[in-house]
């Protein structure tokens, strides 16, 4: 977790700044400011550069309040996660079929970004759109269910696909937990 984007977010809030708002002001881009607010993606944080920006979002008077904005956002990231994996579905079924993501996103009407972002679980996906790029990858819309539950053929999609959707859905430390987990199996096995 990222305390350091829990408190900015709330400060930027309190402010009633939207994001693009609030990189004019500290000098940022709106992309940075997001992954720092969201604990995600390349952008780092001093603490020297944190007190400019609570300075420049006059946050000095919520300083004591801090602590509680970190708990709840804390609180906040413990709830149960929704997961589906219609996204990784999709993406078996169009290689699969031997489709490129250009291909399909042709054909269905959609950027190749926007596709490969449903795939991969950043983007939803409607049930409309579901079924027409069902119905391009040969099958009918109603077998779409086969590939979810049970069924023997919910366990051809590969598990890659599925992994890559969940630690989509971890924040850093949690991915760190995964890769030393995993690191260690592998390390383990080969001696």
């Amino acid at each position: 977790m990222n305390h350091y984007g829990v408190i900015l977010r709330k400060l930027r809030e309190l402010n009633q700044l939207t994001i693009k708002q609030a990189a004019r002001q500290i000098e940022r881009s709106s992309g940075w400011i997001s992954q720092i607010e969201n604990g995600r993606g390349a952008a780092r944080l001093k603490a020297d550069e944190f007190e400019k920006i609570v300075e420049a979002y006059n946050g000095e008077k919520y300083r004591k309040q801090f602590g509680g904005w970190i708990a709840r956002a804390k609180i906040q990231v413990q709830a149960p996660r929704e997961v589906s994996f219609n996204g990784p579905i999709l993406k078996y079924l169009r290689t699969k079929a031997k489709l490129t993501i250009g291909q399909a996103a042709k054909k269905v009407g959609l950027s190749n970004g926007h596709l490969s972002d449903m795939e991969n679980g950043v983007k939803q996906l409607s049930d409309d759109l579901r079924d027409k790029l069902m119905r391009i990858y040969g099958y009918s819309p109603a077998s779409f269910r086969n590939f979810t539950d049970t069924d023997k053929r919910a366990k051809n999609i590969p598990a890659r696909y599925k992994l890559n959707l969940l630690l989509r859905k971890l924040n850093e430390d949690e991915v760190e937990k995964v890769f030393a987990f995993v690191f260690e199996q592998v390390c383990t096995q080969s001696n």
